[in-house]
């Protein structure tokens, strides 16, 4: 092979290596490949669909009916404001808890609302960054001298909680009797119609009930029993970019104020600041 050939080889061959190095560069860049997804394709969605479909179960104040006969709340505040600069409707979806997983992987929906984010969830979906962080607390009837988790353990009679929630395999350690409710208010009335001697669930939505009906209280496990970060759910395959974008919609939210006075304005109250809504 003359000198000549093997200069043409070898030029040959950097143009090679340097068209396929772009190549894969490019791919790993935009989030292509095999399963990847490219970058912005998840908001690029969005706005060709004209809406923000969101999977809204009921756990109020938090996020519940409004009085538009619509679900809401301050929890979906930041989407609602993703949706506004996106210039797409924000579309509410009931939802139920058990369901929330399985609606994002059939796109009945977006986004799942005040969605903890497990271990088990993640195995099939993405979450975002914590929206907001609640314990889980007791609810019971004034007179049931109920003051403590060891109570509710000892009464050996059955406890409420709703199906589907990322605290119920918490309740079912405990190693008492459940009673499984469709969602979180439905297994207060499980508690008030006798059918439980307590319901477990998240403080926002246990101490609303308690504000609303005087005959409850709220008792908080000493030490905390289960405490969670609250997030949004979102698909398996939402690329980088996209996810990036809900994420700063949700810092935003609490940065600017917005989403503390939408807490304000629903009633929503710290573990700490419990008052008379607390057992005594």
């Amino acid at each position: 092979m003359s000198k000549t050939s093997q200069i043409i080889i070898a030029i040959v061959g950097v143009i090679v290596l340097a068209l396929a190095g772009g190549y894969f560069g490019a791919g790993l860049r935009s989030g292509g490949g095999v399963g990847g997804t490219e970058n912005g394709a998840w908001i690029q969605k969005i706005k060709d669909q004209g809406e923000l479909r969101v999977g809204i179960a009921s756990a109020p104040p938090m996020t519940g009916e409004q009085k538009d006969g619509k679900m809401g709340g301050p929890n979906v505040l930041p989407l609602q404001n993703l949706a506004k600069e996106m210039g797409v409707k924000f579309t509410p979806v009931a939802a139920e808890w058990s369901k929330m997983v399985s609606g994002l992987q059939a796109d009945r929906f977006d986004v799942g609302a005040y969605l903890d984010a497990t271990s088990e969830r993640s195995l099939a979906i993405q979450f975002t960054d914590p929206v907001y962080t609640y314990e889980g607390v007791w609810i019971v009837k004034a007179d049931s001298g109920l003051k403590s988790t060891e109570d509710v353990i000892k009464s050996k009679k059955p406890v409420a909680v709703a199906s589907g929630t990322s605290y119920e395999r918490r309740v079912v350690d405990l190693g008492v009797d459940i009673v499984n409710a469709e969602a979180i208010p439905q297994s207060i009335t499980a508690m008030e119609a006798g059918r439980a001697v307590a319901a477990f669930g998240d403080l926002p939505t246990l101490a609303d009930a308690a504000q609303k009906n005087k005959a409850l209280k709220i008792v908080r496990p000493k030490p905390v029993i289960f405490k969670s970060d609250s997030n949004y759910g979102v698909s398996a395959d939402i690329d980088e970019r996209s996810l990036q974008v809900i994420n700063i919609a949700i810092q935003n939210a609490k940065n600017d104020g917005s989403f503390q006075a939408a807490l304000d304005k629903a009633g929503v109250i710290s573990p700490n600041n419990l008052g008379d809504l607390a057992m005594k």
